[in-house]
C-alpha cells in the first residue's frame, strides 16, 4: 500500500464527514491508500458518522478507544498503518480534490523521507488569511536539520504543525518515532524535532493542498498555555526529546537539533511565568527544571534567540528571568 492517512477524532461530528469526503475525492485508487480514524472516546456522533462512511468507502478503518488524547490517538493509528508513506490530517480540516496522487508521486520519485505540502489558513468567514510559499524550496532536497529550518521563518504560521506533511513510514518505525505522552499542547513540535533529527531527504511541494479554518477557541486565545497542565507538558516534551537523542547515534548537526528542541521546550515552561504576578509559580518551575536534570541547558546547535536565553539560564536561572523580564518590558513600551 502506498499511503496511510491518520485522523484523530474527538468531538468533531460537525467536521469529520467533510474531511473524509475530501480524502475520497481523489484520483488515487482506493486500493492504494487507507484512511485510519481513531475515535478517541468521542461522546458525540463522530463514530456513527465514520461508520456510515465505511459503508460507502472500502478504504476507511475505524479504531475505537477510550479517550487518551490526540497524541495517543495518532500513535494508535501509526502502529497499524500499512502505507509506505503516512500523513496526519486533523478532522476539522480538509484537502483539495485530486491532490494526493501528485504529492505521493513526488515523494516516491524523489525517494523522500519527508515532504512538506502546501498549507492554507482561512478565517471563520472562509477568507484566506495565510498560505505557505515554498517557491524557493520546492526544487531542492534538504537534509533533515536543514529541512526543518527551511520550513520556518518570521512570517510562517503554525510552524510546528505535523499535519499536511508526508512521512516515510519505515523511518518512523526504524527510529520508533511517536507523538509524546502527557504533552497536551505543541505535541506536534516534539514529534517534528525527532523526525527531522534523523531524516535524510526532505522535500517541499508548492501545489495547493491542505485547507485549515482557524478556531477562536485555540489554546493561545484561551490562555491555556499559562496553565500548570501546559507547563508540565512542555517539560515532558523536553525530556522526551532528550531521551530520544540519547537513544540514537547522531552526528553533531543532528544532535544540535535535539538540543534546540530540548531548550525550546524548557524555555516554553518559563516564558509565560516571567511576570510579577507569577513569581511563586516561576520559582517552583525553576526548581522542577533542576530536579529533572536540566542543571545546564545544552547550547550546541541551538539557534538564536534560544541560544542566548539558554546561555543566560546557564549563568543563573535568575539572571535569565531578569534579562527576559527587561526584554518584555522594552517590547511593551517600544
Amino acid at each position: 500500500m502506498r499511503l496511510s492517512i491518520i485522523i484523530p477524532a474527538y468531538k468533531v461530528e460537525n467536521y469529520i464527514e467533510k474531511c473524509i469526503r475530501s480524502l475520497e475525492e481523489q484520483n488515487l485508487p482506493q486500493s492504494d491508500y487507507e484512511i485510519i480514524v481513531t475515535n478517541d472516546g468521542s461522546p458525540d456522533g463522530s463514530r456513527e458518522i465514520v461508520e456510515k462512511l465505511q459503508q460507502e468507502f472500502s478504504n476507511i478503518i475505524l479504531i475505537n478507544q477510550e479517550n487518551q488524547g490526540v497524541s495517543i490517538a495518532r500513535n494508535t493509528a501509526i502502529a497499524i498503518a500499512k502505507g509506505n508513506y503516512l500523513i496526519p490530517i486533523d478532522p476539522d480540516d480538509y484537502i483539495l480534490p485530486n491532490t494526493l496522487e501528485t504529492a505521493l508521486k513526488k515523494a516516491e520519485k524523489q525517494d523522500l523521507d519527508v515532504l512538506y505540502l502546501a498549507f492554507e489558513i482561512f478565517d471563520v468567514q472562509g477568507n484566506s488569511i495565510w498560505h505557505t510559499d515554498y517557491s524557493q524550496q520546492h526544487t531542492q532536497i534538504f537534509k533533515g536539520v536543514e529541512g526543518y529550518f527551511a520550513s520556518r521563518g518570521k512570517l510562517v504560521r503554525d510552524p510546528d504543525r505535523s499535519c499536511a506533511i508526508l512521512y516515510r513510514k519505515s523511518m518512523l518505525d526504524t527510529y520508533q518515532i511517536k507523538y509524546p505522552k502527557a504533552v497536551p499542547f505543541l505535541e506536534d513540535g516534539c514529534f517534528l524535532i525527532k523526525v527531522f533529527s534523523v531524516a535524510q531527504r526532505v522535500g517541499f511541494d508548492n501545489n495547493k493542498f491542505y485547507q485549515r479554518t482557524t478556531s477562536i477557541g485555540s489554546a493561545t486565545v484561551t490562555g491555556v498555555y499559562y496553565s500548570d497542565k501546559a507547563i508540565n507538558g512542555f517539560l515532558n516534551a523536553a525530556l522526551d526529546i532528550k531521551k530520544f537523542g540519547e537513544t540514537q547515534t547522531l552526528a553533531p548537526r543532528q544532535l544540535g537539533l535535539i538540543n534546540h528542541g530540548t531548550v525550546n521546550f524548557v524555555l516554553l515552561s518559563l516564558f509565560p511565568l516571567v511576570s510579577l504576578d507569577s513569581l511563586e509559580r516561576l520559582f517552583q518551575t525553576v526548581k522542577k527544571i533542576k530536579s529533572l536534570g536540566f542543571l545546564k541547558l545544552p547550547i550546541a546547535g541551538v539557534v538564536h534567540p534560544y541560544s542566548q536565553y539558554a546561555s543566560n539560564f546557564n549563568k543563573s536561572p535568575y539572571y535569565f528571568i531578569l534579562m527576559y523580564f527587561k526584554e518584555k518590558a522594552i517590547k511593551k513600551y517600544f
